[in-house]
């Protein structure tokens, strides 16, 4: 047989797991701007802590690529002073210094650095939260994989309100919000909803697909199409199923893309033989951050080509 499937854990978190939209950003936006810097700021993160700052965060180290995306969006790229392997977006992310990986980051590291705030988000392991939490670190999860919205309220206003500029993150929303107003647009003169099937893994690891309960099957549904996983719970699929839902238009990262159209099983499908397999900028529909209003346009445009 045969194994085609980049590390899923890579791909998920990269997911959950919102460019830069039309914003106009500003990388290095004065500490003057923000006109909040001596407010204390209280706030609950993920799993319902609190988390308070005696003034807005000048210094933090970011723990996932769609914090690390959002900081820059919001002009505060400056403030960072560490981030993960995996945030390679902006380009000017490349130049803070690497703190680790996502599921590993090195703890000694980040506290020498001595950040105002480290955010974390999905797969940030509970141990490291205990370990900085015990070197005296404030720490923030913040995530809202459940939902588009939670890209809104669950990653962009908490940093935005971290780092002391709330309307920053209002005017970035503000953004995202056009952008996805113009592509609900388009999906408003749809003749009829395809259905689509979205590749996150394949071959003798297992079929990995955004199953009903993620926030991508939603994007997907809202872009104009039917998920063909939408029944199930998570992530695990199964050829059978693929092949039973036979879809209009298959979905698949730049890297798999090539390999898919031409593995056994998979070459047999409709979609590959009528040629309707698009690939997408998986980072810009997995990451919770500024680039999603951006990548549920590409979903839309997708799903177009196929009405």
């Amino acid at each position: 047989m045969f194994s085609y499937r980049k590390s899923f854990s890579l791909l998920l978190v990269v997911f959950l797991l919102t460019t830069l939209i039309a914003v106009l950003p500003v990388f290095a936006r004065g500490s003057d701007d923000t006109g909040f810097q001596g407010a204390v700021i209280t706030l609950k993160d993920h799993f319902d802590r609190e988390i308070t700052l005696e003034s807005a965060a000048m210094t933090l180290v970011s723990l996932s690529p769609g914090i690390t995306e959002t900081v820059f969006a919001l002009g505060y790229g400056n403030r960072l002073l560490g981030r993960t392997d995996y945030c390679d977006y902006p380009p000017e992310a490349a130049s803070v210094p690497s703190v680790g990986s996502l599921t590993e980051p090195d703890i000694e590291t980040i506290v020498a650095m001595n950040p105002d705030i480290v955010i974390a988000s999905t797969h940030f392991p509970k141990e490291a939260m205990d370990r900085l939490v015990a070197a005296g670190e404030n720490v923030a999860v913040l995530m809202g994989q459940d939902s588009f919205q939670g890209a809104y309220d669950g990653v962009i206003r908490p940093v935005a309100l971290i780092l002391g500029d709330i309307d920053a993150g209002e005017v970035l929303i503000a953004s995202m919000e056009a952008t996805v107003d113009k592509a609900l647009a388009v999906v408003a003169g749809f003749s009829r909803t395809p259905s689509v099937y979205y590749v996150v893994g394949f071959g003798e690891g297992g079929d990995w697909t955004a199953g009903g309960d993620t926030f991508i099957s939603e994007m997907i549904d809202t872009a104009g199409g039917k998920n063909i996983a939408e029944d199930i719970s998570g992530w695990s699929f199964s050829l059978e199923a693929i092949v039973d839902g036979d879809p209009d238009l298959i979905l698949l990262p730049g890297w798999a893309e090539p390999i898919f159209k031409t593995a056994p099983v998979y070459s047999d499908l409709r979609a590959v033989k009528e040629g309707h397999t698009i690939a997408i900028d998986e980072n810009a529909i997995v990451r919770q951050g500024p680039r999603l209003a951006e990548g549920f346009a590409g979903l839309v445009e997708a799903i177009g080509s196929v009405n």
